[in-house]
């Protein structure tokens, strides 16, 4: 990021250094606010730490798939 500034050349250098420096201090609080809103907006969007309570499901008709699951999906005997 690049920032130009037009000055007057009549500005006095140290009125010159107080801006400069004002304008450092806003950006370094927009630089914090920022990094924070993204830091927020990443745990937002992560689906392990938030995840969708209405996840679509698909009824098999079978009672007993979460007890034998390896058996309906890998052929394994039952247990």
């Amino acid at each position: 990021m690049q920032i130009t500034i037009t000055v007057p050349d009549t500005l006095p250098k140290e009125r010159l250094q107080q801006r400069i420096q004002e304008l450092e201090q806003s950006l370094l609080t927009e630089a914090k606010f920022f990094a924070v809103f993204v830091k927020q907006q990443a745990v937002a969007d992560d689906p392990w730490t938030n995840p969708a309570i209405a996840l679509p499901t698909v009824d098999a008709g079978i009672e007993d798939f979460a007890l034998n699951h390896d058996h309906y999906l890998y052929g394994l005997d039952k247990p």
